[in-house]
C-alpha cells in the first residue's frame, strides 16, 4: 500500500495552534481538514447548537411547517411513510413524537423490503391506504425520484410532503406537493446541504415549534428539541453522511444525549447490544452495534419492529423487541457470510483486468444483504461493486457501492436505457436492470468507468497518513486533544499517524483464531503503548527489525477505565529513505 503523508506549513500550524490554544499537531490536523481560517477552525473545534442555521433558510421548510400546522389545527388524518433503514426509522420516530406532542396522532408505515421494495412503491401504497386514505402523507427518506407514485398520491386527493436527501435523477417538477431536499434546491455551500433525513426532520420540527410559538401555542414551549438529538445522531452516523457543518453539530451533541437518553427504546437497544447504560457511546458503537440491529429487521423481516421499539414507553416491551432484533441480526450475519463466500468464488472467475466494476449476481442470494456484500467487496478490491440478488417482473435488482472519487449515480445516469428503478448517493446505489440487458449494462457501465479512470480516478490503494510523529509526541495530552475532533466518520476521518523505526523485541501475540494480533509498541523514551491490529493476522511484523507503523491513536475505554491504545492500520520495514 502506498503511503501518502500529509505535509503542512509548520509556521501556519504553530500560529493556528497558538490562536486556538492547541498543539501544532492538532492545528496540523485542522489544516488537513481545510480549516486554515482561525474562526472556522474554532467553530469546528467547538461546535454549538446555536450555530445551527435558521430552519426557514432551507428551501420549502416553511411551506412544510405551515401545512403541518393546518393538519394539526383541523385535526386531519396524517400518515407518515418512512424508509426501513436507520435514517428512515429515526426520522419517522422523531416526526411522530413531535406531532403527538401537538395532539396530532399520525399513523405510520414502513414498507416491507422483501414484498414491496424501496420507497413509495405501488404495492406499499396499496397497503398503506388499505384502511383509510389520509388527508396528508409525509414521506421521509424516500420520494425524491418517485414521480409516478407522487402523481398517484395526488390523484387520490391526498396532500404530500416529501423530506428526503437522496440525489435527484431529474429536476423534480414540484407542482402541487412540497419537497424538502437540499440536494435539489439548496446551494452546495449551505451548511445543511449534507444533512440526512433525520437531520432535516429535526429542522422541520424546529420550524414547526417556531411557527407555533408565533401563534402563542403553549405546547410549543414544552417540546425540548435537545431530547430528540439521540435519534438524530443514530441516523446521521449510521447513514454515513459527512460529519461536518451542521451534521457535526448534531452528531456531537446527539452522541452525548445517547449516554443519558430517556428514550426507553434506545435504552433497551443499548443494553441488548452489550453496552451498559451510562457508558460512553461512540460512532463505532452506532455503526457496528446499534445501527446494524435496527437495519437487520428491515433487511430480513419487518422494519416496524424497531420503529415500534423506538416509539415505545415500556422498557420491558422495548427490551423484548431489542432482543428479537439481536436474533434477527445474528441471522443476517449468517446469511451474509454465506453470500460473501459465494460472491468471492464468482469474482475469481471474473476478468478484473478488463472490467473495472465488479458485477456479480445470483438469484439465490438474499436481497436484504446484497448492499452489505457490495460494501465488503468494494473495500476488499478497492473498486466499485454491484451485487444483484433477485429478479422480479423482468428486472434483476441489486445494490452498489463505490470508491472515493467515483460518483456511481453519475455513472449509472449513462446507462438508463437498461435500467428500471435506480438511484441513491455517489457512494451507494440501488439499481434494477432488465433481465435480458445485463450483458449490455455491464459493458456500458464499465466503459463509462474506464473513462473516469482516464480522467484521474484511481483504483490503486493508497493510505492517507495525516502526520509523521516523533516517538515523544505520543502522550496523554495528544490523546486528549484528539478527542476534541470527535466524532469521526465520513468527512471527518480519524487521523492516521506514522511512527518510524520501531523495533519489536519479541513476537506479536496472535488472537481471534489467527485473525488479529497485539503487542506492546515501544517508544524511544522507555515507555510503551498497547497496540492492536484487526484482521491483519496473516501479515505479522518481524522482531529485531526497524519497522514503520501507520496507526490510529486513542483512549481505550473499558470497565470504567481508560488506557492509551494504538490501532495498527499498516506496517512496513523501515528504509533509510524518508516516506
Amino acid at each position: 500500500m502506498d503511503w501518502k503523508i500529509g505535509k503542512y506549513d509548520a509556521k501556519l500550524a504553530a500560529d493556528l495552534g497558538s490562536y486556538l490554544g492547541v498543539s501544532p499537531i492538532l492545528a496540523s490536523l485542522l489544516l488537513e481538514r481545510g480549516f486554515s481560517d482561525p474562526i472556522r477552525a474554532e467553530m469546528f473545534l467547538k461546535p454549538k447548537l446555536t450555530n445551527l442555521g435558521d430552519p426557514f433558510r432551507v428551501k420549502n421548510l416553511r411551506r412544510a411547517a405551515l401545512r403541518l400546522i393546518e393538519a394539526i389545527s383541523k385535526n386531519q388524518k396524517v400518515l407518515v411513510f418512512g424508509d426501513y433503514d436507520v435514517d428512515g426509522i429515526t426520522s419517522t420516530t422523531l416526526f411522530v413524537n413531535a406531532m403527538r406532542h401537538f395532539d396530532c396522532n399520525p399513523s405510520y408505515f414502513v414498507p416491507r423490503r422483501m414484498d414491496e421494495g424501496y420507497g413509495l412503491s405501488e404495492a406499499a401504497l396499496e397497503r398503506a391506504f388499505a384502511d383509510e386514505k389520509p388527508d396528508l402523507l409525509v414521506a421521509l427518506d424516500c420520494g425524491t425520484n418517485a414521480m409516478e407514485a407522487i402523481h398517484y398520491i395526488r390523484s387520490q386527493g391526498i396532500d404530500l410532503i416529501v423530506v428526503d436527501h437522496h440525489q435527484s435523477k431529474d429536476n423534480p417538477a414540484e407542482e402541487d406537493y412540497i419537497l424538502v431536499n437540499p440536494h435539489v434546491f439548496d446551494l452546495s455551500t449551505a451548511p445543511w446541504r449534507n444533512l440526512c433525513t433525520v437531520g432535516l426532520v429535526f429542522k422541520l420540527v424546529h420550524a414547526l415549534v417556531k411557527e407555533m410559538r408565533l401563534r402563542d401555542d403553549p405546547r410549543s414551549w414544552t417540546l425540548d428539541l435537545k431530547e430528540s438529538l439521540d435519534l438524530v445522531s443514530l441516523g446521521t452516523i449510521a447513514d454515513l453522511v459527512p460529519l461536518v457543518d451542521e451534521n457535526r453539530i448534531l452528531a456531537r451533541y446527539g452522541i452525548k444525549r445517547l449516554k443519558s437518553t430517556k428514550r426507553k427504546g434506545i435504552q433497551a437497544l443499548i443494553q441488548a447490544s452489550g453496552i451498559s447504560l451510562g457508558d460512553e457511546i461512540t460512532p463505532v458503537d452506532i455503526s457496528f452495534r446499534l445501527g446494524p440491529r435496527i437495519n437487520a429487521s428491515g433487511r430480513l423481516a419487518d422494519a416496524s419492529l424497531p420503529l415500534d421499539m423506538l416509539l415505545g414507553d415500556d422498557f420491558t416491551t422495548c427490551f423484548r423487541a431489542a432482543c428479537e432484533l439481536n436474533d434477527i441480526n445474528k441471522e443476517r450475519q449468517e446469511i451474509e457470510r454465506g453470500v460473501f463466500e459465494s460472491a468471492m468464488k464468482k469474482i475469481s472467475d471474473c476478468n478484473l483486468a478488463d472490467d473495472p466494476c465488479i458485477i456479480v449476481f445470483d438469484t439465490t442470494w438474499h436481497p436484504g444483504v446484497v448492499g452489505i456484500i457490495a460494501g465488503k467487496l468494494s473495500r476488499e478490491f478497492n473498486r466499485p461493486v454491484i451485487v444483484f440478488g433477485e429478479t422480479d417482473e423482468g428486472y434483476t435488482k441489486g445494490s452498489g457501492r463505490s470508491i472515493a472519487g467515483l460518483d456511481l449515480v453519475e455513472c449509472l445516469s449513462h446507462c438508463t436505457e437498461f435500467l428500471g428503478s435506480w438511484g441513491g448517493h455517489p457512494m451507494a446505489v440501488g439499481v434494477s436492470v432488465k433481465e435480458d440487458k445485463m450483458a449490455e449494462f455491464k459493458a456500458k457501465l464499465n466503459s463509462v468507468i474506464r473513462k473516469r479512470l482516464e480522467e484521474g480516478v484511481s483504483f490503486e490503494p493508497e493510505l492517507h497518513v495525516s502526520l509523521e510523529l516523533a516517538h515523544e509526541d505520543i502522550c496523554f495530552e495528544l490523546l486528549d486533544e484528539l478527542e476534541i475532533l470527535h466524532p469521526f466518520g465520513e468527512g471527518n476521518k480519524e487521523p492516521i499517524f506514522a511512527i518510524r523505526e520501531v523495533v519489536l523485541e519479541k513476537p506479536v501475540e496472535v488472537f481471534g483464531g489467527g485473525q488479529n494480533f497485539k503487542f506492546q509498541l515501544p517508544l524511544n523514551n522507555g515507555t510503551w503503548i498497547s497496540a492492536v491490529a484487526w484482521r491483519m493476522g496473516r501479515n505479522l511484523p518481524p522482531v529485531n527489525t526497524k519497522i514503520d507503523f501507520a496507526m490510529h491513536l486513542s483512549w481505550n475505554r473499558w470497565n470504567k477505565r481508560k488506557t492509551p491504545q494504538a490501532t495498527i492500520v499498516d506496517w512496513r520495514v523501515s528504509s533509510d529513505a524518508r516516506f
